[in-house]
């Protein structure tokens, strides 16, 4: 995945905090974590592992925000963030032992994989953002060191991780808008199916 992925969904989600969401604390501290964030994506520490800064943002982000949800409080939810972490891992090794096997790039996948598992076990966008990004962080972090024997030292978090990261995340808000808007839509019905009943 090119470096304009990241870039233009991370600039579409702060654009989005910032003029459109309702004024509020979250948003604020949501304009700021993005603009860091991509501040911060030209820029690498090393820690035993080279990293890429804005990774180590969303790292430290999610850890925050799962901590937050009280997500590990909860088997199931723990469970789903282990499966994540691990078909992370195996799809990546899968598609380098043996590309052929892959029609779509092994990143779409990933994505793919992770937007419908969380969507399928879990209600708030906000445990869904926190499960999906703590997921593709860990398992990049799990990616990296198994295949740092083979390539030596890697970025972890590279603009590869980063571009799947933040589309990911537009996909999830995406379709956590669409559920609202299907629910007020039915919330609608239902007042004027009463409406109706009621005159007839």
């Amino acid at each position: 995945m090119e470096e304009f992925y990241y870039y233009w969904s991370m600039w579409f989600l702060w654009v989005l905090t910032t003029f459109i969401l309702e004024k509020n604390r979250i948003r604020l501290f949501a304009s700021a974590f993005i603009l860091l964030n991509i501040i911060l994506s030209m820029y690498q520490l090393q820690f035993i592992l080279f990293f890429n800064a804005a990774y180590l943002l969303f790292y430290t982000g999610a850890y925050w925000l799962n901590g937050y949800l009280s997500i590990y409080k909860s088997v199931r939810r723990l469970l789903l963030h282990l499966a994540m972490v691990f078909a992370y891992g195996f799809l990546f090794l899968f598609a380098l032992y043996d590309p052929v096997w892959f029609i779509l790039k092994p990143e779409w996948l990933i994505i793919m994989l992770f937007v419908i598992m969380t969507a399928a076990f879990e209600k708030s966008f906000a445990s869904r953002l926190a499960l999906f990004v703590l997921g593709m962080c860990q398992g990049e972090l799990l990616y990296s060191l198994i295949i740092r024997k083979l390539y030596g030292d890697i970025v972890v978090g590279g603009f590869s991780w980063l571009s799947m990261c933040s589309a990911g995340i537009v996909l999830i808000y995406g379709m956590s808008q669409c559920e609202r808007l299907v629910h007020q839509i039915h919330q609608i019905w239902k007042r004027l199916n009463k409406g109706a009943t009621k005159m007839s």
